[in-house]
């Protein structure tokens, strides 16, 4: 069994990459490629359209005035669009938004659309939506939302008003797999695997490999130690700034592991130049570690108080022993 010398890019742009993984053990181009290819097309995140609601339409079926497609159509179209977030900032995006069509053009593209959704960009502008006449005006409302893979109709919740959709959030559009023989010392025994992938542009081959990846490490760990071995941070700590903080106590006690630091009284036995080596003052970033409930434990003092719990219990033992004997003896004959 040899594990993998090399993952060489063979090609890669926006939305297109090509990757050569060698040398793997015989099987393992497959192996790897199956698990790899169905978290890719399956398990990544992206925004799409869940719903849609148009004024006097109540249902898929409908005609709409002063439209040539029916909405059966115009939802086919709806659902090619991609998105990708224009910034990390929008912490919570709209839970819809509201288009009014008023341009008299006879075309309307996904790119009129971009003044309505401010926090999207459309990486499809010049996909057809629908055909209309000159005159006529349309208000239209999107529920655009993050998801995993494809959720179809039937799972979305039909609220009143709202007309569901089959939504595909993956942000993957293909990915193709082969399989070649691979030379290690002379032997053809091994084997070489090439994944291509195309995605929609709101993220990278390269970026949506490493995911994918992660996903299933995260798995395969579970079955090796039995628990997960990435940080989780506590849900209190929602706020931005709490969270700073959080990272910075696990920084701050890695530090404290790191310099040998065990009782507070450590800090001022010329240890604490240490902490300012590593870059942490000696009163802590003005932290409060009471929050946190940090304790620094002296190993000495923990031994004693250990010893002295064991000298307590035995000889609350050799009370209740001599207890008994004193019963026994006691009882007549």
């Amino acid at each position: 069994m040899i594990s993998p010398a090399q993952i060489k890019i063979l090609k890669h742009s926006k939305n297109r990459g090509k990757f050569l993984i060698k040398p793997l053990s015989t099987g393992f181009g497959i192996t790897l490629g199956n698990s790899l290819r169905r978290v890719l097309i399956s398990d990544l995140e992206g925004y799409a359209i869940y719903y849609i609601m148009i004024n006097g339409v109540k249902h898929e079926f409908s005609y709409i005035d002063g439209v040539i497609e029916n909405l059966t159509e115009i939802i086919l179209n709806l659902k090619q669009i991609r998105f990708k977030l224009k910034s990390k900032i929008y912490n919570k995006i709209p839970e819809h938004f509201t288009i009014f069509l008023t341009k008299k053009n006879y075309q309307i593209t996904a790119g009129d659309l971009c003044g309505s959704i401010t926090c999207f960009k459309v990486l499809n502008p010049n996909l057809l939506i629908l055909n209309k006449e000159l005159d006529a005006n349309l208000k239209i409302t999107l529920g655009i939302k993050k998801g995993v893979g494809y959720v179809p109709v039937e799972k979305q919740k039909n609220k009143i008003g709202k007309i569901p959709i089959d939504t595909i959030f993956s942000p993957i559009i293909n990915v193709r797999l082969k399989v070649e023989t691979c030379e290690v010392n002379n032997l053809y025994d091994y084997d070489s695997l090439i994944i291509d992938i195309r995605t929609d542009g709101s993220i990278t081959p390269k970026k949506a490999l490493k995911k994918a990846s992660s996903i299933l490490i995260q798995h395969f760990t579970l079955f090796f130690n039995g628990k997960k071995t990435e940080l989780k941070i506590p849900i209190k700590y929602t706020d931005y700034k709490e969270r700073i903080k959080y990272l910075y106590m696990q920084k701050l006690l890695n530090c404290l592991k790191f310099a040998k630091i065990k009782t507070w009284a450590d800090l001022g036995k010329g240890k604490k130049m240490k902490m300012k080596n590593l870059g942490l003052d000696y009163d802590f970033g003005g932290l409060d570690l009471s929050k946190y409930k940090m304790k620094i434990y002296n190993k000495k003092k923990r031994i004693k108080n250990f010893r002295d719990k064991m000298r307590k219990i035995v000889k609350l033992r050799n009370v209740i022993k001599r207890r008994k004997m004193t019963k026994i003896n006691e009882t007549p004959k």
